[in-house]
């Protein structure tokens, strides 16, 4: 377990940074002031559209290169629970911005109504995707460094 944290730290500081930018971006800041919400809007779409790609490609790398002993498995695994936890991510996007101006529990049914938000797959997708693809190309690399 010990591994797997150390491993795996540096997508989790990623997964707490991004859920806090869509608490600003899509509660805090157009509750409180509509002109820094057009700024987080702009800011969290770029990400949605095109940094998604781009920091999943490096955290999946990142992830390899700390790993003790890696396994095209284990690469799989690494990969599952980032979309896991993107999806997560996605669906706190959802409950954000929807239910900014009332008071709202949070149910298992919100939640799996918010796993069909276009956005959060997009996210979740392409945060798969291109974490994996870092895996494996870090992968092959360091078997034919081996």
């Amino acid at each position: 377990m010990r591994k797997f944290v150390r491993t795996y730290s540096p997508f989790l500081v990623y997964f707490v940074c991004v859920a806090l930018a869509y608490f600003l971006c899509f509660y805090l800041f157009p509750k409180y002031n509509a002109a820094l919400a057009y700024l987080g809007f702009l800011i969290i779409y770029t990400y949605i559209d095109i940094g998604v790609f781009i920091l999943g490609f490096f955290m999946g790398k990142i992830i390899v290169k700390r790993s003790i002993d890696i396994s095209f498995l284990l690469c799989l695994i690494y990969a599952l629970i980032s979309f896991g936890l993107m999806l997560l991510i996605g669906s706190l996007k959802y409950v954000f911005y929807d239910y900014m101006y009332s008071n709202f529990t949070f149910t298992f049914s919100i939640f799996i109504e918010s796993l069909g938000d276009r956005d959060s797959l997009f996210v979740s997708i392409g945060t798969f995707i291109s974490f994996f693809i870092g895996e494996i190309i870090e992968y092959i690399n360091d078997k034919s460094n081996s």
